[in-house]
């Protein structure tokens, strides 16, 4: 898809604070804003998304995120900031049929400003769409913000392993 197509089919979401962004299907060719959106968020942040502490995306994890046949990846940036990314949404295929793995990464300046709620509410409806009727997700027991996120879907837990939650969204 071209980037104007993509930007056509783009989501718009309006902040707490009445910021304009707009969110999108990923694209192979995202890989290095990407980069930067990790390089831009914190140490802490990071752990929480990926439960280590990692600097980045290897170009085959990117692959394997922005592969249409594995999931759906949305990157999000603010309006008009086209190449800027904020934030990044997996949506991917778990080998449960109609169960989609959520898991979002929200720069940390765009925190707190309602951006991670609309995120996990979009999700919601794109799982919908494709035919999932369940989302899981595996969240840090200590990240209180996600897991209020998640609460607002209507998030059951389903095991606590150790320093993580495993949640099932139904849709």
């Amino acid at each position: 898809m071209s980037d104007a197509r993509r930007r056509d089919a783009a989501h718009s979401i309006t902040l707490t604070d009445g910021t304009a962004t707009r969110t999108r299907k990923a694209a192979t060719a995202d890989l290095a804003p990407v980069q930067e959106l990790h390089h831009r968020c914190s140490l802490r942040s990071r752990a929480l998304r990926y439960h280590v502490g990692k600097s980045g995306l290897s170009p085959a994890e990117w692959r394997q995120l922005s592969n249409p046949e594995r999931g759906t990846t949305l990157v999000t940036t603010p309006t008009g900031r086209t190449d800027h990314i904020i934030a990044m949404t997996n949506l991917m295929r778990t080998d449960e049929q109609g169960v989609g793995e959520l898991a979002i990464l929200v720069e940390d300046a765009w925190q707190d400003r309602g951006l991670g709620t609309a995120l996990a509410e979009h999700a919601a409806a794109v799982a919908r769409r494709e035919g999932h009727h369940t989302l899981a997700a595996a969240v840090a027991a200590c990240n209180k913000p996600m897991l209020h996120v998640l609460e607002k879907l209507d998030a059951t837990p389903v095991d606590t392993t150790g320093s993580v939650v495993d949640l099932r969204i139904s849709l």
